[in-house]
């Protein structure tokens, strides 16, 4: 989380998204899925000692680190487990609300998005990053290689991976007015497998010859030697990779459905 924050193309996402949210003094902003809290703690200068921060995110140890950097907050905040399809929050409640690189962990996206519509005011915004990775593309000097990964990349298993390219399409259908709309790719040019084990921020080659594997695009007989393959490249400067991730921010100009959720208690703790 830490290393993926720094990638230059989270930076830019990050500013354009700050740039036309135009939070301010006062207002309460919401970050679905916020994981070590860093991005919201951002908007905590342009909130002022009146506004409120409030993040939500599934995993407790995550938490137990936005909390742990929420101290020197000119605002209030707070970071509770939640869940983004059931937002344990009202009506109408947030000015903005915000959330990145999590709907491609949710089996239903449009429901989380809904809950956002819900809990934003009239007028207010939603601010949507997310990657789209059939974007993914790895270069080693070996056209068929590369082939096989984008074959793979091109289906989505087991989670939305491709929702990137449709937040637009989310947020249409979530009754929400499309504002702006950007995208930023990230690229690897370099990796030394002797001294890191993946290239940074990102899987392991390993772990990527184990997905064909599963899914049969790659003979299990051959596992090594893809992996083989593309650290040999990396060691001899043929390695590059890259991944797109995209951005919308919309606003609700109309009623949403106005319909809280409740499926199980959750656990609030104040910073």
């Amino acid at each position: 989380m830490d290393t993926t924050s720094r990638w230059s193309a989270t930076r830019r996402l990050r500013a354009w998204e700050r740039q036309q949210v135009r939070l301010t003094e006062g207002h309460r902003l919401l970050d679905v899925g916020c994981g070590l809290g860093e991005a919201a703690l951002v908007f905590a200068e342009d909130l002022g000692d009146t506004g409120d921060i409030v993040g939500i995110d599934r995993s407790d140890e995550m938490l137990r680190v936005a909390r742990a950097q929420c101290s020197a907050a000119s605002c209030r905040v707070r970071f509770s487990v939640g869940d983004a399809c059931a937002l344990d929050e009202l009506n109408d409640s947030f000015d903005v609300v915000r959330c990145e690189r999590t709907l491609q962990w949710i089996p239903e996206p449009l429901v989380a998005v809904v809950e956002m519509a819900r809990v934003v005011r009239p007028g207010g915004r939603v601010a949507l990053i997310d990657t789209d990775w059939s974007t993914f593309a790895i270069d080693v000097g070996d056209d068929a290689l590369a082939e096989l990964v984008r074959n793979h990349v091109s289906v989505e298993r087991n989670r939305p991976s491709h929702v990137g390219r449709r937040l637009q399409d989310l947020v249409r259908s979530a009754g929400l007015a499309v504002m702006g709309h950007t995208w930023q790719t990230h690229t690897w040019d370099s990796w030394n497998p002797d001294e890191t084990p993946a290239p940074d921020g990102c899987f392991s080659v390993e772990s990527l010859a184990d997905d064909l594997v599963e899914a049969e695009h790659l003979a299990s007989a051959e596992r090594d030697e893809f992996v083989s393959t593309v650290t040999s490249a990396a060691r001899e400067d043929r390695f590059s990779m890259s991944l797109t991730m995209f951005a919308v921010v919309a606003r609700r100009n109309r009623s949403v459905v106005r319909r809280r959720h409740c499926k199980a208690p959750v656990r609030v703790r104040f910073c």
